[in-house]
């Protein structure tokens, strides 16, 4: 699940040099391109989220040879790192919300391109966008279920007495949420690809 956060951003590409309605439709774009400035961000949050992963591998590798004494600990530090993921997570939502404001802000430009066509194509690039901020909002709640999920089995693993067959069914649910995740970041991911398919095609009529 390392890489399913951040390495989605919108790519950023510089345009110089246009005249008349491309001139409009420059305007808009370059406000766009503000929410690409501020996803980058996210590079940050994605470090640290894989760090934590690795740190939770790790704990997880120590409970294979914990006595029944080391377990309350290991529970302890696993729920502690699982806690941290929510943060980062809740940081990466943070860094969306700046990102959709920035799109937002972008929009009063489309009013102002007089031709229609590229007026049409400005406004497909924000709808798109709007699918994608949506598509990321269920990856995330998507993630969430599955920590708030590993969080339970964690604080189980650090009670007085535990059963495998209660370990065992709490971690086959923990794997149907974990696939509802990849199907939310595949979705990401696409709406992702659609916004730069969109980009590339305003690119393409600003440089002429």
């Amino acid at each position: 699940m390392k890489k399913l956060l951040g390495g989605l951003l919108i790519f950023s590409v510089v345009i110089a040099g246009c005249s008349s309605d491309e001139d409009e439709l420059m305007d808009f774009y370059n406000a766009f391109q503000e929410t690409v400035e501020v996803e980058k961000e996210i590079g940050d949050v994605t470090a640290r989220f894989d760090e934590l992963e690795a740190e939770k591998a790790e704990l997880q590798e120590s409970l294979e040879t914990a006595s029944i004494e080391e377990l309350p600990e290991i529970s302890a530090d696993l729920v502690e790192n699982t806690e941290a993921r929510v943060a980062q997570l809740d940081e990466e939502v943070a860094i969306m919300a700046e990102s959709r404001s920035r799109m937002e802000t972008s929009e009063q430009y489309i009013s102002e391109i007089s031709n229609e066509s590229n007026q049409e194509q400005a406004q497909s690039l924000v709808d798109a966008m709007k699918e994608r901020y949506s598509a990321h909002g269920e990856m995330i709640g998507s993630y969430k279920t599955v920590l708030e999920s590993e969080r339970s089995i964690f604080e189980y693993l650090g009670e007085e007495d535990i059963s495998q067959d209660e370990v065992d069914e709490r971690l086959n649910n923990l794997n149907e949420e974990y696939q509802q995740v990849q199907e939310d970041a595949q979705t990401f991911s696409e709406q992702t690809e659609n916004v730069n398919e969109i980009k590339r095609e305003i690119e393409s009529r600003i440089e002429g």
